[in-house]
């Protein structure tokens, strides 16, 4: 399905998705069941994980756990 992610380092980012959850770059996706234009395209929204990809003081290499 065609989707968009919304919020974290991906916000507005045009993805393909297959499931209820996707990774993107390290880091957690998960659908909300909203839809969203982009591209001129209608698309299913994913909303980033707030507990993932989060800053642990380890500088810029974070990743999720």
């Amino acid at each position: 399905m065609l989707a968009v992610l919304r919020g974290g380092p991906g916000d507005s980012q045009p993805v393909t998705a297959h499931g209820r959850e996707l990774v993107w770059r390290g880091c957690l996706y998960e659908f909300t069941g909203d839809r969203a234009k982009r591209l001129g395209v209608e698309r299913q929204v994913f909303e980033h994980a707030a507990d993932c990809c989060e800053p642990f003081g380890r500088g810029s290499e974070d990743r999720c756990e």
